[in-house]
């Protein structure tokens, strides 16, 4: 009789164990499940985001402008990218690339907020201050780059 005893109780705390482990380990795969559908829109909704701004940036390309980098040219982009910031894409710069372009941005206004070129809207912006903020836009795309994983190979 004790050893049916026993083996009843024995039973009984191995079915609980098993009861909890089954349910914490179910828990935790649908919570990796939910993070990583998560993680996927995310990814997709980011790379959404900066072909956009890829775009926009095309006039500030270092190589083969279809046309000079003028004052207008500039607030164009200044305002589209502005545009793009609040109503798209500024909700999904990470860490990494959101001071890319804050300094990017920073380079432009003092070129935007000199008035002597402002007076002269088609005249092309001066090479020091344009090569700077050349240069400041590909070191952003180099980091938008690497936030989407576009220039390494496959994890597949």
């Amino acid at each position: 009789m004790a050893d049916t005893l026993n083996s009843v109780l024995i039973g009984a705390v191995a079915g609980l164990l098993s009861a909890a482990v089954t349910h914490f380990a179910a828990h935790a795969r649908v919570r990796l499940d939910l993070a990583a559908q998560y993680d996927k829109q995310l990814q997709e909704s980011r790379l959404a985001a900066y072909i956009t701004l890829w775009a926009i940036l095309e006039p500030l390309a270092r190589y083969g402008r279809d046309r000079p980098v003028t004052y207008a040219v500039l607030q164009d982009i200044s305002n589209k990218t502005r545009s793009w910031y609040f109503q798209t894409g500024g909700i999904y710069l990470t860490r990494a690339s959101v001071t890319p372009y804050f300094d990017w941005k920073a380079l432009m206004q003092p070129v935007l907020d000199d008035a002597a070129l402002a007076k002269m809207p088609d005249t092309p912006i001066p090479d020091k201050p344009l090569k700077d903020i050349i240069a400041a836009g590909s070191t952003l795309r180099a980091s938008l780059s690497a936030d989407i994983g576009t220039k390494r190979l496959s994890r597949i």
